[in-house]
């Protein structure tokens, strides 16, 4: 398992702003033609899910004629991750490290005045904003390669979090957009699941992480 500082990189990683962090998130979301034509060739030798990829290529182009491939709906995916790792965050345990290293969120929020909600609200924007490009969702999901990968993404995301992956698909099959997300979110998943394994080390994850977040 990665260390908690390794982990804690990562998630620093995923809210970068700068712009070789836009380029490295670009790269790994949209222009993986390997990956992409590997889900193809699975999907065209899978016969016994045949149906249901039929079903979900046609919920994929619901999607494409709502046209939901905005930075909005981008952001209402991310935050579902974000959200689910600062509800898990205990505040009063990493609050002397915040106030030892002067803390600030992006440079604009004190750890004095830091709640789940307006935290997961400054990482969801940052982390939305470095892996957003405003036209080329949409366009890519016409792209068979893309359509398969985005639909065995989220079956793998409902076998390892039904959860999160029921709550997408409820706020209108947003879990097929999983795969645009997916590398930004990876280390907070990652962390969550270290807090349902250990909550200790989720805390000392939890500290690496805010000492980390120096504006």
């Amino acid at each position: 398992m990665d260390s908690t500082k390794k982990i804690a990189r990562d998630m620093l990683d995923a809210i970068n702003l700068d712009d070789s962090g836009l380029l490295v998130n670009f790269t790994k979301g949209f222009i993986s033609f390997s990956v992409s034509m590997a889900y193809l060739s699975y999907d065209y030798i899978d016969t016994e899910r045949r149906r249901n990829n039929s079903n979900d290529k046609y919920r994929i182009a619901e999607l494409v004629k709502r046209g939901v491939f905005r930075k909005e709906v981008v952001e209402k995916i991310v935050s579902v991750f974000i959200d689910d790792f600062t509800s898990r965050i205990n505040f009063e345990k990493v609050r002397d490290v915040a106030d030892k290293t002067g803390v600030n969120i992006m440079g604009r929020l004190s750890f004095s005045h830091l709640t789940g909600v307006n935290l997961g609200r400054a990482l969801t924007a940052n982390a939305t904003n470095a892996i957003f490009s405003g036209t080329i969702i949409g366009s890519l999901l016409y792209l068979g390669s893309e359509a398969s990968r985005a639909i065995y993404t989220s079956r793998n995301l409902e076998s390892a979090n039904p959860v999160i992956y029921s709550r997408l698909r409820r706020m209108g099959n947003l879990d097929l957009l999983y795969f645009v997300v997916k590398d930004t979110v990876a280390p907070f998943e990652r962390a969550c699941n270290i807090h349902k394994e250990n909550p200790l080390e989720f805390d000392e994850l939890c500290r690496h992480f805010f000492n980390g977040l120096k504006g």
